[in-house]
C-alpha cells in the first residue's frame, strides 16, 4: 500500500506511467491511509522487513505531498526499527529473504554516493556545531578533493548505459536505464553542493561556477525523468538557492550581478517545468522571476544596468534560452577581470528571499 501511495502521487504529479492507463487510479491518500492502518503499533515487537520498507516509502510519499512533519516522523520510525533489530549489519537480516531481495538491498553506485554524502554531512554538522571545540586540520581541503576524486573514479567504472541521458521512450524496460542515469546525475549534483559547503573562503566566482555546472546538468536531463524523480529534486535544487542566497547577500559588481540574474532565471525555468505538474506547488519559479525583476529595477535606479539593458525581460525567459544549462550570457563570458565598482543589494530587496520548499531544519549550510 505504501508503494502504491507513492506511485499514485508521482503519477498524479506528472511522472511517466509507462503507457499504463492511469484514469480512475485511486487517490494517493487512500493508499496512504491503508498503509498507515497496516503498520504495527509497537515497533519493539516488529521484525518484518516489509514494515521497514513501508516506513521508507511512507516517508517519500509524505515528502511528495510536502508533509515535512510526517516525513520526519516516518524517517524516525525507520531508523528506530533499524536500530532495534540491528539491521545495519547484513548478518542480522531475516533469514527468509530471497537472494534477489538481498541483492536489491545491497550496495550499488548510488549507495556509495550516499555513503560519501553522509560522511561530508557529518563533517558539515560537526563544523557548524557550537560544541565543536577542535578546529579542523589543515588537510581538510585535501579530504574534500579526495572524496570528489573517489566519486569520479566510481562514475568512470559505470557501464555506459548508466551515464547516457537518453530520451524517454515510454517503454519501461528501456526507460529504467535512463531514469537511473538521471537519478545518478541528481545525486552527484547534491554531493557537489554539499562538498562546496565544506570549502573555505569561497568567492563569488567559485560559487557561481558550481551552480552553473549543476544547473547545466539538470537542464540536460530529459524532463520525463526529472518528473519521475519529482518532489525530492526540488529540495535538491533548494541547495542551489541557498548558494545563490549567500552570493546575493555579499558584495557584487554589475557583471557578477548579471551572472546571478542568469542563474536565478535558469533555476526559475527548471522549477516551473517541475512545478507545472505538482499537486503541491510553492510557486518558486515565479518568485525567482519576481526577485530578478526587483534586482534589475534596483540596478537601473542606481544608474547601472549596462550589463542587463540588452537582456530579455525576466517574464520572457523560457526553456529554449537554457538548452545547454546556461543563458546567452554564460559564466565563461565573465572570465575577463571585473573592474567595475562593487555594491551590496539592500536588505529590503531580499527580505522575502525564502525557499518555498525549505525544511525547517535544513542540513545544508552555504
Amino acid at each position: 500500500m505504501a508503494a502504491c501511495a507513492l506511485a499514485s502521487a508521482r503519477v498524479r504529479d506528472g511522472a511517466p506511467s509507462g503507457g499504463q492507463d492511469v484514469v480512475g487510479i485511486m487517490p494517493a491518500q487512500m493508499f496512504f491511509a491503508a498503509a498507515e492502518e497496516a503498520l504495527p503499533k509497537d515497533l519493539l515487537q516488529c521484525q518484518d522487513f516489509d514494515y521497514l520498507r513501508g516506513l521508507a516509502l511512507l516517508a517519500l510519499a509524505s515528502l511528495q505531498d510536502a508533509r515535512i512533519g510526517a516525513m520526519q516522523m516516518y524517517i524516525g520510525h525507520y531508523f528506530t526499527m533499524l536500530a532495534i533489530n540491528q539491521w545495519h549489519d547484513e548478518s542480522n537480516w531475516p533469514t527468509g529473504l530471497h537472494p534477489t531481495e538481498r541483492e536489491e538491498l545491497g550496495w550499488n553506485f548510488t549507495t556509495d554516493l550516499y555513503r560519501i554524502l553522509e560522511h561530508n554531512l557529518s563533517r558539515l554538522r560537526t563544523r557548524s556545531s557550537r560544541f565543536h571545540l577542535v578546529a579542523e586540520s589543515v588537510s581538510t581541503p585535501s579530504l574534500n578533493v579526495s572524496s570528489q576524486d573517489r566519486v569520479n573514479e566510481l562514475y568512470m567504472t559505470l557501464p555506459p548505459i548508466f551515464k547516457q541521458l537518453q530520451p524517454a521512450t515510454g517503454d519501461p524496460a528501456k526507460d529504467i536505464y535512463g531514469f537511473q542515469a538521471a537519478n545518478i546525475q541528481a545525486t552527484m549534483a547534491l554531493l557537489k553542493m554539499v562538498s562546496l559547503s565544506l570549502e573555505a573562503d569561497l568567492d563569488v566566482e567559485r560559487k557561481c561556477s558550481v551552480v552553473s555546472d549543476i544547473l547545466a546538468t539538470f537542464h540536460q536531463v530529459p524532463k520525463p525523468y526529472l518528473r519521475a524523480i519529482s518532489a525530492p529534486l526540488i529540495y535538491h535544487i533548494g541547495g542551489i538557492g541557498t548558494i545563490l542566497g549567500s552570493v546575493m547577500e555579499g558584495p557584487l559588481s554589475e557583471s557578477s550581478c548579471c551572472v546571478v540574474r542568469d542563474l536565478l532565471l535558469s533555476m526559475a525555468v527548471l522549477l516551473e517545468s517541475l512545478e507545472a505538474c505538482l499537486h503541491r506547488s510553492g510557486g518558486a519559479g515565479q518568485r525567482l522571476r519576481s526577485l530578478v525583476a526587483r534586482i534589475e529595477e534596483y540596478i537601473g535606479s542606481r544608474g547601472g544596468g549596462r550589463a542587463t539593458q540588452a537582456q530579455q525581460h525576466p517574464a520572457d525567459i523560457s526553456a529554449s534560452d537554457f538548452r545547454e544549462g546556461t543563458s546567452k550570457n554564460s559564466w565563461d563570458e565573465t572570465a575577463v577581470p571585473d573592474l567595475s565598482a562593487q555594491f551590496q543589494l539592500p536588505d529590503e530587496l531580499l527580505q522575502d528571499w525564502t525557499w518555498p520548499f525549505a525544511m525547517s531544519n535544513s542540513y545544508l549550510s552555504f
